[in-house]
């Protein structure tokens, strides 16, 4: 086990059985775990946000005005030290103003500016989403901060401009990865969150947009969500500790790593023997548990070995450096009775699971394959219930949120207005463990988020149905 200091990662590793009978070839579960601690500095590191807003047609009234309101707050939540900067969109693209410093002259400016938007037409989201992007790009000179954001937030679906998921994802990639003159100075390595508000946005395409981005998919299906999804986003840019992490898995001697569980990209250099996955950002309090399962040869003899290696590489935002931990993971080859089954490492593949079927269902009922879909949600829930760690809290909030999408696939009508949302926002928060806030049962949240969220409750008005929204054009 390696242990640091508490701006620092931890890095541990540990297999399903503590012992494994020498005599036998085995399939070995194991998990690789990653941890940020609670970290509360007096003083942080700076932030960068665009905030792209949609101020298509849809948007006018109600949404838009608490819209507003949640900016302000973002805005009264900046130090002098952070930069903002507003970007909206109808049919066209408006560049409000760059990234500036958050003196208390410039919040005036700022506060003013999102007073003033108005609804216009129709929704050029990507158009939006490169023009904050370019605006962090474009922005790489000495107050460029370590941790930089674009927040994306829509209500409908994109009928202007690049309209495809495929067609976006490609767009970002050109600025993620440009090639040409002054690659370097124009290159976009922040985060991007989306925010899809009610029943008529894409949550596919805005989950895909999330991912590419490094960051996760907000669904908002009330007012009041607004400003407390807002909230707990900007908490956890604010608690940033780690970026660029890359773990990579080494085995030793014949074992194999079989598979390796990541909705990441596992790049192998050597098949079953080693490998690399980039993992992006952690924030504080924060955990990544990479399932694996490796194949332990029969041996001859008793021994006690290590199988594989892990060394995790990254930025530690705290303490501005490079840093690399490493940790082995140990298995004894015995001839007596291995022991229980380890119940943290079966709640991570039950995880690993659950968001499995969630994607799968949500494929099936995007098929129209409702039936298909409830039969897998059904045998999912059935084989988490049978684990080892059943009774856990966390498996039990699996189960909830499996059951809750069970629900919402009653009607073809009741999973276009509200299931595929919910099943994309709940299959992304268990894939990246991070909290997205889609209903008050959060998981993989912070002291930070939480402290937001508490402080941005006062900014949505009491409880009542949106306004009716004029269509895009």
């Amino acid at each position: 086990m390696a242990t640091q200091a508490k701006t620092d990662l931890t890095l541990t590793m540990k297999a399903e059985l503590c012992a494994y009978a020498h005599t036998s070839r085995h399939d070995c579960w194991a998990v690789a775990n990653i941890k940020a601690s609670l970290f509360e500095p007096e003083t942080r590191v700076p932030i960068d946000v665009v905030a792209v807003i949609d101020v298509s047609g849809s948007m006018a009234g109600v949404k838009l005005e608490l819209v507003k309101k949640t900016l302000h707050f973002v805005i009264g939540q900046l130090k002098e030290c952070d930069r903002f900067s507003l970007v909206t969109y109808d049919s066209n693209v408006y560049l409000k103003f760059g990234l500036i410093k958050m003196t208390q002259d410039n919040k005036a400016i700022a506060t003013s500016t999102v007073e003033a938007m108005r609804d216009g037409s129709s929704t050029n989201l990507c158009g939006g989403l490169l023009k904050g992007m370019e605006e962090i790009a474009y922005n790489s000179g000495p107050e460029k901060a370590q941790v930089q954001s674009v927040l994306l937030l829509t209500d409908g679906l994109a009928n202007q401009g690049v309209t495809t998921k495929d067609g976006i994802l490609a767009e970002m990639m050109r600025i993620q990865n440009p090639h040409g003159e002054k690659v370097a100075q124009k290159k976009f390595d922040g985060t991007v969150y989306t925010f899809g508000f009610g029943a008529d946005h894409d949550a596919g395409m805005l989950a895909a947009i999330s991912t590419q981005g490094g960051g996760v998919y907000y669904f908002i299906d009330t007012n009041e969500k607004i400003p407390e999804s807002f909230a707990d986003c900007l908490g956890g840019l604010l608690s940033v500790m780690g970026q660029n992490l890359s773990l990579k898995l080494e085995i030793q001697g014949d074992n194999q790593l079989n598979e390796v569980h990541s909705s990441r990209t596992v790049n192998w250099t050597t098949p079953q023997k080693s490998c690399e996955i980039s993992l992006g950002d952690i924030q504080s309090e924060e955990g990544r548990d990479i399932v694996m399962n490796l194949i332990l040869p029969a041996l001859a003899a008793l021994t006690t070995e290590s199988v594989l290696k892990a060394t995790l590489s990254y930025f530690n935002v705290i303490t501005s450096s490079m840093q690399t931990i490493s940790c082995d993971l140990v298995v004894s080859r015995t001839d007596v009775a291995p022991g229980a089954p380890d119940p943290d490492l079966d709640q991570q593949r039950n995880r690993v699971v659950a968001a499995a079927a969630m994607k799968q269902a949500k494929a099936l009922a995007d098929q129209g394959n409702l039936e298909g879909a409830k039969t897998l949600l059904n045998e999912t829930i059935a084989n988490i219930e049978r684990s080892i760690s059943a009774q856990s809290n966390f498996s039990k909030a699996l189960v909830a949120d499996l059951r809750t999408s069970l629900g919402s696939l009653q009607s073809r009508d009741e999973y276009l207005s509200h299931g595929q949302q919910y099943m994309c926002s709940k299959m992304q928060t268990h894939v990246s463990q991070r909290s997205n806030f889609v209903d008050e049962q959060t998981y993989y949240s912070n002291a930070s988020k939480v402290s937001c969220r508490t402080t941005s409750k006062g900014v949505a008005s009491p409880s009542k149905p949106p306004a009716p929204s004029k269509p895009s054009q």
